[in-house]
């Protein structure tokens, strides 16, 4: 698990990166929010420990960018109890300041386990769009049941690469969970549907995602790899997305009104 840090308290950020360190965690500390924006671009964090006290243009730059994230951080914020009501909506938790390493620690542990990072549901209807547009263009089609399984399990593979290192078992189980039905279902069908993808789908498309990483003795990867590899591919393509979206020279820029001007 990774963590990000971001707080102008330094003897913080030791006393907790001390205290998950030894616990498997790596703890990043940053005082500066450009910093903080320029990390989470480039690198994927488990969770986000932000403060208040960063300054509001430097907040406003990292909840800009937490909701551009293809794989966004579980967000820890300390804030002040008046400003509850205004809480983001990309915070996990908000806690108060004052509180204590130790209890900030076991917040972030549990915080961890959460499924989905709340900022992910600002991408959620692209990110549902661009998984269905997927399995159309590989062929798997709308009759199979596991093709729903498979669409719900990238709509969460893909913002929480986290959920990658959980047993295959663990996914099943969520999944069944949500459609009220077994786990074994779940693997039947996804298998099922994957093989049908690789025996009667789209050769284009499968060739285009999958390219060699197939096994040439199977002729088809298992349900894991399929997943691991979907979920890659859709990652890259939402980010190449949401860079676009934010650029200059996009069409969503281009036609947005234009900024005043003085002279």
């Amino acid at each position: 698990m990774r963590l990000l840090i971001a707080l102008s308290d330094q003897d913080m950020a030791c006393a907790i990166a001390q205290t998950l360190v030894c616990k498997d965690w790596d703890v990043e500390w940053t005082n500066d929010g450009a910093d903080a924006v320029s990390r989470l671009k480039t690198e994927h964090y488990s969770v986000l420990l932000l403060h208040q006290c960063l300054s509001a243009c430097e907040g406003m730059m990292i909840g800009q960018t937490l909701s551009r994230l293809v794989c966004p951080p579980r967000v820890l914020f300390i804030c002040p109890p008046e400003c509850y009501i205004a809480k983001p909506e990309w915070a996990d938790v908000v806690v108060c300041p004052g509180v204590t390493p130790s209890r900030l620690c076991r917040l972030i542990r549990i915080l961890s386990q959460k499924p989905l990072p709340k900022a992910a549901a600002v991408q959620n209807t692209q990110v549902c769009i661009s998984v269905n547009a997927f399995l159309d263009e590989i062929g798997l089609a709308q009759r199979y049941k596991g093709r729903q399984y498979a669409s719900w399990l990238l709509q969460r593979l893909i913002p929480s690469p986290d959920w990658e290192r959980m047993p295959l078992e663990s996914l099943y189980l969520s999944c069944a969970q949500q459609f009220s039905t077994t786990s074994a279902a779940v693997e039947r069908c996804l298998r099922v549907a994957v093989e049908s993808v690789f025996t009667q789908g789209s050769l284009a498309g499968i060739e285009r995602h999958f390219g060699a990483t197939i096994d040439p003795e199977r002729g088809k990867p298992t349900n894991r790899a399929f997943l691991l590899q979907a979920a890659q591919q859709l990652r890259l393509a939402l980010r190449h997305s949401f860079t676009d979206a934010c650029s200059p020279n996009s069409s969503v820029m281009h036609h947005s009104p234009a900024a005043p001007t003085s002279v």
